[in-house]
């Protein structure tokens, strides 16, 4: 949290008064570059980069280079060749702060630099990114390093690093792009614009980043609902939407004070972002490993906590005085000073811009991710993510302590992803490359009154086809599949889940209740309800299961090539259901019951399944009196005197179903109807009403309505 104090101070500063036109005190350039260097300060920690600079400079080789770096690697992940930049940044920063402490770096710092740029054949990558962004924004750095330390570097040595600068994509050209990448070479425009004293340089990163702000560009990767979208219409809150959260800031914080600022205007919808979806998708410092892209398969990335605290530490001065105490409790279970229920009050999303629903409770937190043809899979690339096949085929987090999946990933069976139903390939790693992966139907999507919802996801991919359900409730999820159906010659799972097992495993069965403490397998088990951790499954017509609690191998190479092949071994609860070789018209019915002690809290009564066919699937809670059904077709509901009729396909959610008036939401998955009309008759009397609704349109189909 070092940045948060001066960082606050200054947006706070520029959100209350507008920049534009006034008159300025002092050169624009100079006030750009104390801001840099006055971050960059507040961002290192002395010790440590005093302690590696001097590593660095004892282990330079005469010439300038370093013995372990591979000057001839184009890989695209690491890249090798980029750290002797890095090394040659650190020991600037050493150096600008240390002084003649420090000036036996000076020649050091030289020599390294001269190195580079002499190196034939010059050092590249296969990765663009390094020459568009990470070398041009390492060089700035340095270069401006140099400029305030006690001697600065030669001619020569300046004169090549600018034109290494130079070679990244021009600003003018990314204007197709999205606005991370935009603030990236930005930044760098406005290094290399305060060394070289070209004013020009900041009016054009300046322009062009106003230009893609603007509200409803398309440019900053925030959707209507409020989601983030990278690499096109890929979900990517944690990843690229914590580096857009993070550049807006400091770009922000660089200009503020000088005739550059940014537009204030622009920042309403980065502000919705924050506080609406961004600091939601966790559960204490955990973030739900389904709204991750490539970056699952980096070591201890869902632990996030101390990464997203001073994102929030800056955001909650900048947002509404009446976001004040969520941004609080969510930095204190951030920052482990509260536990992962604090200030968590029920609200459950529905992100239509992204086939992604997401139920908070004190208690637990289920996060659900699907695609349709409207959005693309997560992606692999630069040897990341390796294995990327299921997960957005209807994958299901089940979150209570938040840390259910930490590091999971390397001993994963990725045929196997919590959630979904999908054929059990034994080779997973064909999927292409990048964001080029869209979903194969339209009826996906979900409803939600704000506190409740249900989502679907019209499964036909891998020739596999299958209807699916999420019901959520309070205390429980109904997870419901009907009309299963394969041509894969693969097996097809539904696999309920794969997560750490903390304990053992409690099964009922034949009508008896059973603890297994000892790590085992237990195969074609046919079930009532299972509890593993604090989490409870039950099954209301009873289920044959596989189930396993034992500890299963890997390694992080196995899904990303820049990694250790080290073996990590894990302890892993999985169970499945096997719907066999190509199964037809197959089904399941099951329950979630997350945060509890013992299989004897599952309580049974407070659900009921009244439908689950390619027709119709919905499930009924008479303690609240709330009814979610899926209509896959124009159709008729009826139970217990009750029928609910839909006369096109949609989602409805029906409160007080059988007392007082009723009030139902309604949803189109498929983001194309222009009206549903939804029909309840109930009780003997023959209560009859009729609900004619006009569905949103534009960016706003899909989302969730309350009928008049």
């Amino acid at each position: 949290m070092k940045k948060s104090g001066f960082l606050i101070g200054v947006l706070i500063w520029f959100f209350c008064f507008s920049l534009r036109g006034q008159t300025y005190q002092g050169n624009a350039i100079n006030i750009i570059s104390e801001n840099i260097l006055s971050q960059r300060i507040k961002e290192i920690d002395t010790l440590r980069v005093n302690t590696e600079a001097i590593m660095w400079s004892e282990r330079m080789q005469e010439d300038g280079s370093w013995p372990d770096i591979d000057y001839s690697s184009k890989e695209r992940g690491a890249w090798p060749p980029g750290s002797h930049i890095k090394r040659a940044r650190q020991m600037a920063e050493a150096y600008m702060l240390g002084g003649d402490k420090l000036k036996q770096l000076h020649s050091k710092i030289e020599k390294a630099v001269i190195y580079w740029i002499n190196k034939k054949p010059e050092p590249e990558s296969d990765n663009w990114w390094f020459a568009t962004i990470g070398l041009p924004t390492d060089i700035g750095y340095l270069l401006l390093f140099m400029q305030k330390a006690p001697q600065p570097l030669s001619a020569k040595a300046i004169d090549g690093l600018l034109v290494w600068m130079k070679k990244s994509r021009k600003i003018e050209n990314q204007t197709s792009t999205e606005l991370n990448r935009m603030l990236a070479i930005g930044l760098h425009y406005i290094l290399r614009g305060c060394v070289t004293k070209d004013e020009s340089l900041i009016k054009a990163a300046v322009k062009y980043v106003n230009q893609m702000m603007v509200p409803d560009s398309g440019y900053t990767g925030i959707q209507p609902d409020y989601s983030f979208h990278a690499h096109g219409p890929q979900l990517y809150i944690q990843g690229y939407g914590t580096t857009f959260l993070q550049r807006i800031a400091e770009f922000s914080e660089i200009l503020s004070g000088s005739p550059y600022a940014l537009s204030k205007l622009n920042f309403q919808d980065v502000l919705n972002y924050s506080h609406t979806t961004f600091y939601k998708v966790l559960r204490g410092k955990f973030i739900d490993y389904t709204v991750l892209g490539r970056n699952i398969a980096r070591v201890g990335n869902l632990n996030a906590g101390h990464r997203l605290a001073p994102i929030l530490m800056t955001y909650k001065n900048l947002d509404s005085p009446n976001q004040l105490k969520y941004y609080d409790a969510a930095i204190a279970r951030f920052s482990d000073e509260k536990t992962a229920d604090f200030g968590i009050e029920p609200e459950h999303l529905q992100l239509w811009s992204s086939d992604y629903s997401a139920h908070i409770r004190p208690g637990f937190y289920a996060g659900l991710r699907m695609v349709s043809t409207r959005t693309v899979k997560p992606e692999r690339g630069n040897g990341e993510n390796l294995l990327e096949h299921f997960r957005a085929n209807g994958a299901m987090s089940i979150m209570v302590r938040g840390n259910e999946y930490e590091n999971i990933f390397p001993v994963w069976k990725w045929n196997q992803i919590p959630g979904t139903t999908t054929p059990a390939l034994k080779d997973v790693s064909g999927q292409p490359e990048w964001f080029f992966n869209k979903g194969k139907t339209d009826f996906v999507g979900g409803v939600t009154d704000g506190k409740y919802g249900v989502a679907t996801y019209d499964m036909d991919d891998y020739d596999t086809k299958a209807k699916k359900s999420w019901f959520f409730f309070d205390r429980f999820i109904v997870c419901l599949g009907a009309g299963i159906n394969s041509s894969n010659s693969a097996p097809v799972f539904t696999t309920i889940n794969q997560s750490l097992s903390k304990g053992g495993i409690e099964i009922e069965h034949n009508q008896r209740e059973q603890t297994f403490s000892n790590d085992s397998i237990w195969k074609s088990i046919r079930v009532t309800a299972v509890k593993n951790d604090e989490v409870g499954y039950y099954f209301p017509n009873s289920e044959t299961v596989q189930v396993s609690n034992i500890y299963q191998i890997g390694s992080w190479r196995k899904i990303n090539t820049n990694l250790s092949s080290a073996e990590v071994k894990e302890r892993v609860f999985t169970m499945h259901i096997d719907h066999g070789l190509y199964p037809r018209e197959a089904s399941y019915s099951y329950s979630v019951w997350p945060g509890i002690k013992s299989i004897k809290e599952i309580q049974p009564e407070l659900v009921k399944v009244v439908s689950n066919s390619s027709k119709t699937q919905a499930a009924y809670t008479p303690e609240k009196d709330i009814c979610q059904v899926v209509f896959h077709e124009p159709a008729t509901l009826s139970f217990d005197d009750i029928k609910i009729t839909a006369d096109k396909a949609c989602i409805v959610l029906v409160q007080n179903l059988k007392k007082g008036s009723p009030v139902i939401f309604t949803a189109d998955p498929t983001q194309k109807l222009k009206t549903i009309e939804v029909k309840l008759e109930r009780g003997k009397a023959k209560y009859q009403q009729i609900w004619r609704c006009k569905l949103p349109k534009g960016k706003m189909a899909g989302s969730s309505v309350r009928v008049n």
